[in-house]
């Protein structure tokens, strides 16, 4: 049984007179692993890069995106991250796609584009060797002070075999840098001392980024055996020390145990703020068991990182996931985002919630999603990672892969703010469906805040499938957060087009799906 639902109100979203929600186009296009960067100085200048080879530009802050071909003779295969330098180039690294090798082996290297004009890409192969080469990131060094300002340091993970469950396979952290503005690599080195597994899971050496103070000093954290590590370069990664503890990570990386997501993870991102203060974020296992967000800052004058401490201000046990950080140009901060479970009862529905970082601690959460996001299975791939950019005074956008229940796919959707803080927004109604393809029930998400009661329905025709009256406890009505969950088993709706109904009074938010 295939079911598609179709919206009665098309996107943008407007919340308030701040947030926006938008998706590229209509219907929203597929993709999961989204990479975004915003020019520093023009938040109409932006750039969208996601699996698996897809890259997109806007001159018009996201009113239309033009995709841009980026076809290298290495291959474009996915993990995508993008980023306009202050210095006007444009950057690309992802995956490669040896058409002459199969999958996983056709990743032999990892391929790194710059473009001066944002048409002409231009690619270099770096690390080939004969084995697989997985999972890139990058940073630009662009330090006012830093002696090598303007420098790009690449970092990735290699295997001898993925998916190896041999001990004679392994993984390790592989590094290289670009003095010339990304023409030309240095010869890829070793950083990790001691290898992970080959399986691609919390054993693996994976989630390596790096992270510039203002002296140009190097740090390069990853996670391994559910465990933080990192280590340091003083001279613009031609020399790597020991690896050094950083913490734990109860639960690896690799998260797995989440329902309606195939895999999930809490891969550790570098970000330093304005004044020197280096920031490691990273999702783990708190002793109530559920995942958490956490962060832990050093600063050039430490030897270590500090106590781990916690980015959500969730209090009842739900998990949060995929964390990602960038520095928010607006106030010289680190800004956090992450998938939050919080107000879904069946861990099926997630929004994406924020959070400033300080040294002292992370701000009060607010929510980015006044429409929940629907996990809508375990045969579906949301990435495994997210993003977000800013410009200085311009607001900033967060990019996300979210589920459509129009189309029935994974998608990447936009939150767009503007101003240099970013405001709660009032709750809307709300109706959302997802289809729980590993489930025997479809599942409908409801709230009508401030309304002491709704209706659910579900109709075809005359005939009424299911009705329920929803009522608040309170005489202020439903909470902002106080979402309704109703499953339907899937038996209970033969084939045909169905109207799903919320209403109360006058008000009332419709949509259709049709049952295959």
């Amino acid at each position: 049984m295939k079911l598609l639902a179709l919206v009665w109100l098309f996107c943008p979203l407007f919340i308030g007179a701040q947030i926006r929600v938008t998706y590229l186009s209509d219907p929203p296009i597929e993709g999961n692993e989204p990479c975004i960067s915003m020019n520093a100085e023009d938040p109409s200048d932006i750039w969208l890069a996601f699996n698996n080879n897809q890259v997109f530009h806007t001159l018009n802050r996201g009113n239309q995106w033009n995709p841009i071909s980026v076809k290298p003779t290495q291959g474009f295969y996915g993990d995508p991250v993008i980023y306009k330098a202050k210095n006007g180039m444009i950057y690309l690294a992802h995956l490669a796609k040896n058409e002459e090798k199969p999958y996983p082996e056709s990743f032999d290297c990892i391929v790194f584009e710059r473009s001066t004009n944002g048409v002409e890409f231009y690619s270099k192969g770096i690390g080939k060797n004969g084995k697989m080469q997985d999972k890139p990131w990058f940073t630009v060094d662009e330090g006012i002070k830093s002696p090598y300002r303007n420098n790009i340091y690449l970092v990735w993970t290699e295997f001898d075999k993925y998916g190896s469950e041999s001990p004679r396979d392994s993984s390790r952290i592989r590094f290289s840098y670009s003095e010339n503005l990304g023409a030309t690599f240095s010869e890829p080195v070793y950083i990790s001392d001691v290898s992970g597994d080959a399986k691609d899971g919390s054993q693996t050496a994976e989630g390596a980024t790096v992270g510039v103070f203002p002296n140009g000093t190097l740090v390069c954290v990853w996670s391994r055996n559910d465990t933080l590590w990192y280590d340091k370069s003083s001279d613009a990664g031609r020399n790597w020390g020991k690896d050094v503890f950083l913490g734990t990570m109860k639960g690896g990386w690799n998260i797995n145990d989440v329902q309606g997501l195939t895999r999930a993870n809490g891969m550790p991102f570098l970000c330093s703020d304005e004044k020197g203060g280096m920031y490691v974020v990273y999702a783990a296992k708190s002793v109530q068991g559920d995942w958490d967000i956490w962060y832990q800052v050093a600063s050039s004058s430490t030897s270590g990182f500090g106590k781990a401490m916690r980015v959500d201000d969730d209090i009842s046990g739900a998990n949060q996931l995929f964390p990602y950080v960038a520095l928010d140009r607006n106030t010289g901060l680190p800004r956090a985002i992450w998938y939050d479970m919080r107000h879904s009862q069946s861990g099926r529905f997630f929004q994406v919630n924020t959070s400033e970082l300080k040294p002292l601690g992370a701000t009060v959460n607010i929510n980015l999603s006044p429409e929940p996001i629907a996990l809508a299975g375990k045969d579906r791939f949301y990435g495994d990672y997210i993003s977000l950019a800013t410009a200085k005074s311009g607001g900033g956008m967060v990019a996300v892969t979210a589920f459509d229940d129009r189309t029935n796919k994974i998608v990447i959707q936009l939150t767009e703010w503007k101003g240099k803080k970013i405001k709660p927004v009032k709750q809307q109604p709300v109706l959302m469906i997802n289809p729980c393809d590993d489930m025997d029930s479809v599942l409908f998400l409801a709230n009508m805040p401030g309304e002491t009661s709704f209706t659910f329905e579900i109709k075809s025709g005359p005939k009424v499938y299911a009705q329920q009256i929803y009522t608040s406890d309170g005489e202020k009505g439903f909470g902002e957060s106080e979402f309704q969950e109703i499953f339907i088993h899937k038996n209970r709706l033969p084939s045909g087009v169905y109207n799903v109904i919320i209403r109360r009074n006058k008000k009332a938010i419709r949509k259709r799906y049709w049952v295959e």
